[in-house]
């Protein structure tokens, strides 16, 4: 089974979202009890949805100022992450790659989003191509 076939029609909720900050430190963005999910449809459309479970909590201008891009600073002060779109995969490189036509954050409108994919068991591992220092894990919610 490919690894298209393996998510297509499926649903997935947030286990961690974690990056390393400029100094090589792990920082959680949202927070590192954030909430998600993640669903793809047999039409290979894809919606993911974060959000950081205490949204009006501040967040300090060190931690600001430690994260790598202008996006999760965006990401942190709303405390929310979502868009959709339009997906394709490769198969050589497990590479999924969302072509994105709704966002919270309006710079990722009309962008290609590629993460690195891999699946073990009920878990799905997504890093950022461009920052692979961003990594998500989902867990498979089983219907």
């Amino acid at each position: 089974m490919t690894m298209l076939e393996k998510i297509l029609g499926t649903s997935w909720s947030l286990e961690a979202y974690q990056s390393e900050d400029k100094q090589g430190n792990i920082n959680y963005p949202l927070g590192d009890d954030a909430h998600g999910v993640i669903i793809f449809t047999n039409e290979q459309r894809m919606a993911v949805q974060i959000m950081a479970a205490n949204r009006e909590e501040e967040i300090s201008a060190e931690i600001l100022d430690s994260m790598n891009t202008e996006t999760e600073k965006e990401m942190a002060k709303l405390g929310y992450h979502a868009y959709s779109g339009p997906f394709d995969f490769d198969e050589d490189k497990a590479y999924l790659t969302t072509h994105v036509d709704m966002s919270a954050i309006a710079s990722y409108v009309g962008s290609d989003q590629t993460r690195s994919a891999k699946i073990e068991g009920d878990m799905l591992y997504l890093s950022n191509v461009k920052h692979p220092e961003r990594k998500l894990v989902w867990k498979k919610i089983e219907t």
